[in-house]
């Protein structure tokens, strides 16, 4: 009779044939579960929580942040996941950082350890929210956990808006429960731009001038309008959405979240405030009253100078190539078509500088004419999401208006008084 084992009976004689077939199929079975992550079974005393920590006082944490804790005392499992790990000591961490490419990792802890470091080192509040889940859906979650913790699964690619701490735990809540979810629409979650978003968490955090440099750096796909899925990027949005959403189960429709609670309440304390004479606002609105001050006495003068052209348009044109490499030498997904270099023109640095008194008169003329459309155009754009930048794209066209208007202006009565004196001699 023809064995119908997939290994030739040949090779493996007797019982040693049947022993050998028995390690295989062990060793399979081990691959197999570390392949796909299958960890210990939970039990029914487990429970899966989503756990988030309110906005911090650094840059990095303004955003706030999101874990996903499994819980099982009769299995002695309390693992606190968190995605966004990164590790300083990475081969050219800073390199890597600025481009983009800087590996983050999924890492976890004990709650109690997160909650002495959240409450005791940062006092941000933290707000656990118990998910209503099937056993099924519970040990799903663990496993894609468990999975994601393998060292070939560890690592990935970091999006600010994309593929964060925030939607990597959102989506592995809608991998457990699959089609039997649906977020409910709630009102504000869903008119927003992601830009928009980022804005309102800085500005919360009086973080100004960093949200004059983000907003600066970011492109048009920052503009793009972030349904509620999508708004999900912020913790404090999905722990909106979760709290609002429903599944189906053996046709009833519960609430996501079973119950809601505060870990532990920050002690109040407020921001701390940035000096207005040191705020954007004030610093940038300072340098245009500067420059038409400046202009102004320059064109009562008749005076054709560019010392002060080459210091604003050098450093415009200084930003505008950092721009140029973050859109096409960087891969974080948000800097490519960056409608800013309307008003920052790379090509300002180094232009300018072969601008004199001695350079032909229509040259300057067109070029600053030219510049002066640009700046136009990228002013439409930063009106609408980054007011404090304002007086510094104002302050280069002045500038650009009057090197292409008034200057030959002065010229032409500069002429004509000439004229005049020599004929009058």
């Amino acid at each position: 009779m023809k064995s119908l084992s997939w290994w030739p009976a040949n090779n493996l004689p007797g019982k040693s044939g049947i022993s050998a077939r028995l390690c295989l199929m062990l060793f399979l079975l081990l691959a197999a579960k570390n392949s796909f992550g299958f960890g210990e079974k939970l039990s029914a005393e487990a429970k899966v929580s989503v756990v988030t920590v309110a906005p911090g006082e650094d840059l990095y944490s303004v955003f706030g942040h999101t874990l996903l804790w499994v819980y099982d005392p009769v299995n002695q499992i309390d693992k606190a996941y968190s995605y966004g790990t990164f590790d300083f000591n990475t081969q050219s961490f800073y390199w890597k950082f600025i481009r983009g490419t800087l590996p983050y990792t999924i890492s976890y802890a004990t709650l109690g350890q997160n909650v002495d470091f959240y409450r005791f080192r940062e006092n941000r509040e933290m707000t656990e929210q118990i998910l209503n889940l099937s056993l099924y859906q519970k040990q799903r979650i663990y496993d894609y956990l468990e999975t994601n913790l393998l060292p070939e699964n560890r690592e990935y690619q970091y999006k600010f808006f994309y593929d964060n701490c925030s939607t990597r735990i959102r989506d592995a809540v809608l991998n457990a429960c699959s089609d039997s979810l649906h977020l409910q629409p709630i009102r504000g979650l869903s008119d927003s731009t992601y830009r928009q978003w980022m804005n309102k968490c800085l500005k919360n955090k009086n973080k100004l001038w960093e949200a004059v440099g983000m907003n600066i750096g970011l492109g048009q796909p920052a503009d793009e309008v972030a349904m509620q899925f999508n708004a999900c990027y912020l913790p404090e949005n999905l722990m909106k959405s979760l709290s609002q959403a429903r599944r189906m189960t053996n046709g009833r429709v519960k609430m996501l979240v079973w119950e809601e609670q505060k870990l532990f309440n920050a002690v109040p304390m407020e921001s701390p405030k940035l000096s207005f004479w040191l705020s954007p606002g004030f610093i940038l609105s300072l340098v245009f009253v500067i420059t038409v001050a400046l202009t102004y006495f320059q064109h009562k003068r008749e005076d054709q100078g560019y010392w002060f052209d080459k210091i604003l348009f050098s450093i415009a044109g200084l930003v505008g190539w950092v721009l140029v490499f973050l859109w096409f030498g960087t891969d974080h997904g948000v800097t490519s078509w960056n409608r800013n270099l309307f008003w920052l023109m790379p090509l300002h640095l180094p232009l300018i500088f072969f601008i004199r008194s001695g350079t032909p008169k229509n040259i300057i003329g067109y070029y600053f004419f030219f510049t002066g459309l640009m700046i136009c155009a990228g002013l439409f754009f930063v009106v609408q999401y980054s007011i404090d930048t304002v007086p510094w794209v104002c302050a280069l066209f002045v500038r650009a208006i009057y090197h292409a208007g008034f200057e030959p202006e002065s010229r032409v009565r500069i002429k004509k008084r000439t004229r005049k004196h020599a004929q009058a001699l």
